[in-house]
């Protein structure tokens, strides 16, 4: 207990390194963590789940924790820092970063199975962060043998996005599916973590509210956010001064771009020379095929741009070049990754009411009452017509992001669940008489400079 009530005290108190180099350093008060993060998915990858889950990790690390990402074998060459990864073997040769269920992902899911047992027990890891269901599911297989808690995290539900994906056979199997997956998936977690506040209500109603932790924000570094000059950028994409709305993201039906391309025919009605401008991270040929094809029908084909960003930096960069940012997905589960990157670059940003988490219209948004491809267009009409309202919602969402979604407070609300996880476990007195976590210890002790960018072929055996 006195250990306990001294690292307490001793929280969050700069001191200066031993080398005298006058660097202040921050003890966290926690006992150093050893943490096993399941990531059922492409590994980093500059989208949605993959992309909060780099932050997190990276964020975790960088308070001293020791952190292993079991994932598959496919990823981006994105910056990885102090995070061990372990991938599973390459069996089938697919290097392509695909969204959604493929006939290969079960396979990966059970290689996931094997390569997780491994680390756990090579390692002598504390417990399984599990995001998302697949992860869940594989983290449930694991327990019986590695006896350690399980954090699930909940970036999404399946009943409003399985049947969107041309997998399966019938959307009414893949509804079925969906609502078994909804109803037993989120139960393996000894604690749940949701992601939004809508997520929450999705726990809530499903009875998990007792195991269920504070809604966890997403969160990115807003030191390390790259900036461009927007002139410049404009040129690049051979757009001058005209109005350019942006999506950036995946274009999968689920997204709901076809309400987005609707709704630019209202647009183009009050400002003509309006262009969509999309941003496409993740390659899809059948999406973009069926976008140009509604964009033609539509007869707006020349106010449609797509292009794919050359990295992760210069996506966000492009970011800055629009006058309104739309997130078109009605009833979205949870804060989507492309919002936070929209308000993180000050943009102002349009979206509908159906899919708002604790954000405020007209403050830090503007919002589409209807769930219709009309009420989106007026919402982005009325926000282009008022330099005032664009400035005033676009610093709005900046500051909205910026006091709840910066990567070090979530890293540190995660720690504070991963201590709560642990503390009836049996193996709590051996995890609290550890030293302290010190920021950068993980760093030194895999022997890597923080400012160095791992290719991904480096990594692809990494820590087996």
């Amino acid at each position: 207990m006195r250990t306990l009530l001294r690292r307490k005290a001793a929280a969050e108190r700069a001191s200066v390194n031993a080398d005298g180099s006058g660097v202040a350093r921050v003890e966290t008060g926690e006992p150093r963590l050893k943490v096993c993060v399941l990531a059922a998915c492409p590994f980093p990858a500059n989208h949605g789940t993959p992309g909060s889950i780099r932050e997190l990790v990276e964020a975790t690390a960088e308070r001293g924790h020791e952190v292993h990402v079991v994932t598959y074998h496919i990823g981006e060459p994105l910056p990885l820092r102090n995070v061990h990864v372990h991938r599973i073997a390459d069996w089938t040769r697919e290097r392509s970063v695909t969204v959604g269920p493929t006939r290969y992902r079960p396979l990966y899911d059970f290689q996931m199975i094997f390569k997780a047992l491994k680390v756990m027990r090579r390692h002598r890891l504390d417990l399984m962060h599990a995001h998302g269901y697949e992860a869940a599911l594989v983290a449930a297989c694991c327990r019986p043998a590695v006896r350690v808690p399980v954090l699930y995290s909940a970036h999404n539900s399946m009943g409003d996005e399985l049947a969107s994906y041309d997998f399966f056979f019938s959307k009414r199997m893949a509804n079925g599916l969906a609502w078994a997956l909804d109803r037993t998936v989120p139960r393996i977690g000894d604690r749940c973590v949701p992601h939004s506040a809508n997520l929450q209500q999705f726990l809530h109603d499903r009875g998990l509210s007792d195991r269920m932790e504070p809604v966890l924000n997403f969160g990115v570094d807003f030191d390390k956010l790259p900036t461009g000059d927007r002139r410049r950028l404009r040129s690049e994409c051979n757009l001058t001064n005209e109005p350019i709305i942006l999506y950036s993201g995946v274009i999968d039906q689920f997204q709901r771009l076809d309400l987005l391309l609707e709704s630019m025919v209202h647009v183009l009605s009050r400002y003509p020379r309006a262009k969509l401008l999309l941003l496409t991270n993740v390659h899809n040929d059948k999406a973009e095929r069926a976008l140009r094809d509604q964009a033609r029908a539509l007869g707006i084909e020349g106010s449609l741009v797509m292009m794919a960003p050359r990295s992760l930096d210069h996506g966000l960069k492009l970011i800055s070049i629009c006058d309104v940012a739309v997130v078109p997905r009605p009833k979205a589960p949870g804060f989507p990754i492309k919002l936070l990157n929209y308000m993180a670059a000050r943009r102002p940003c349009v979206m509908y009411a159906s899919s708002c988490s604790r954000l405020s219209h007209g403050e830090h948004v503007w919002l589409a009452a209807d769930d219709t491809a009309e009420s989106l267009g007026g919402a982005i009409v009325r926000v282009l017509k008022d330099e005032t309202l664009r400035n005033r919602i676009a610093e709005g969402g900046h500051q909205f992001v910026r006091a709840r979604h910066d990567r070090r407070m979530a890293a540190a609300q995660l720690c504070d669940s991963y201590l709560r996880l642990l503390r009836p476990t049996r193996r709590w007195k051996e995890i609290a008489a550890r030293p302290a976590a010190l920021p950068n210890e993980l760093e030194k002790c895999i022997g890597s400079d923080s400012n160095r960018e791992h290719p991904l072929e480096s990594e692809l055996n990494a820590y087996a």
